[in-house]
Order: structure tokens, then sequence, then C-alpha cells
């Protein structure tokens, strides 16, 4: 049910969807394509979860959003491209992770192009409010369990609880909203994970993260995140 095809394949065939040929002179020569919903192989590589959405802010920084508690190390590394060094580091993480379990990942401009099109989800732009409500249908992607989707059961303090499953090393994996009979690319959160709740899936929404990136100044990393449209 959950099957995966491996990241490297997705993202060259994202890579050759959008024309982003590794040529001499194309501007993109060396580089990997990163997008939501891929595995991360976070410092040590012990720490396995999935990246949340990808993009720009307000310093024009490449960045993106994952869980606080995968952090495992500053370096980031692609995964199975550890010959090509870190392509990127953890530039924020969150010291709270009840009601904000995000953390911020800088991209190294020359060694990464983004990509909207993760394996599962495309995601453009933030949901309007940042919070999915109560009876909303939203879907998820993340590296152990694939795209998963469920309703909403409550969004109490930020915090949303939905019947749309998460296991372990989907930790980071971006939500978004699933209206319209098929899968919005409205960002709503990240997977945070599993309580004894019902609905027990749980989720920091998009709002949470953004409010406290905003609080600690415009040109913190992240501050102002934009995801990618291309």
């Amino acid at each position: 049910m959950f099957s995966r095809v491996s990241h490297r394949t997705l993202v060259a065939a994202v890579a050759l969807s959008l024309g982003l040929v590794f040529a001499p002179g194309a501007g993109a020569e060396g580089k990997v394509v990163v997008t939501n919903g891929i595995q991360m192989d976070h410092g040590a590589g012990a720490t396995l979860c999935t990246l949340g959405p990808v993009g720009t802010d307000n310093a024009g920084r490449l960045v993106g959003i994952t869980a606080a508690h995968c952090y495992g190390g500053d370096d980031v590394y692609f995964p199975g491209e550890r010959d090509l060094g870190p392509i990127g580091r953890y530039a924020y993480v969150s010291p709270e992770q009840a009601y904000h379990d995000y953390a911020v990942i800088e991209f190294d401009p020359g060694k990464v192009t983004l990509s909207s099109d993760g394996p599962e989800l495309r995601i453009d732009r933030v949901l309007d409010g940042g919070l999915p409500p109560v009876g909303a249908n939203v879907c998820k992607d993340g590296r152990t369990t694939g795209k998963t989707c469920g309703l909403v059961g409550a969004n109490e303090g930020g915090l949303v609880t939905s019947f749309a499953v998460n296991m372990p090393g989907d930790s980071g994996g971006p939500l978004v909203l699933a209206r319209n009979g098929g899968t919005a690319t409205e960002w709503a959160g990240i997977v945070t994970r599993v309580s004894l709740t019902i609905p027990p899936f749980v989720y920091t929404s998009a709002r949470n993260i953004l409010d406290d990136v905003a609080a600690r100044g415009s040109d913190a990393p992240g501050a102002g995140f934009t995801p990618v449209d291309t």
C-alpha cells in the first residue's frame, strides 16, 4: 500500500520533466533537485526524516522546513550523494517542540535547485491562514508511508490532529489541503508525531511555524517563507 519509488529516480524524473538538464552552461551543473517529501540525510545519518516545503525567505535564501526533532547535526546531505558534501545546514532548530516542532534548513545555492513538485505532492503556496479547519480533508507525504489522507479532527493551539496516517520517518513531511476531488497545492503543516488522541496523527500547522519564525525578526532564517513555484 505504501510502496515508494527510489528517491533518486523520482528526483531524476522531476528534473527531466522540468527541463533541468545538468549541462555545462545551463547554470545547474552538479546541482541536485530538492523538493518537498524527499528523505533527508541529517548529520551523522542516524536520523531519517522527511523534508517539508521548500522555498525562499526575505533574504532570498533557499530554505526548507522539517521537524525540529529530526535534528542530528548541523549538516544536511542529499540521500545517496554524500560525495557532494553538505548541500545545506540547519539554520534554526526550535527549542520548543510541543507546539513548534520545526526547523529551518538553509540550502547551498551552488549545489541545490528547488522544485515545487515532490514525489507525491506539489506545494507552491501557503494555505490562507495556515491552519486547516476541523472537518477538512488533508494529505501528507513521508518517506515511510508515502501519501496518506484523512479528515482533520481538531486544530487547537495550531496543532492539527488528523486521520492522515504518519509513522516514524515521516516526521517533517509536508501536509496540504485536499479538496475539489484532488490534492491542493497549499502548504498546511508538517508531520510531528503520533499521540493517544483520536484522531492520533499530529501535525504542526503552517500558522504556528510561520508566526514563530516572524517573531524572531524579518532577517531570521525562514522569515517571510514563500514556497517555490517552479
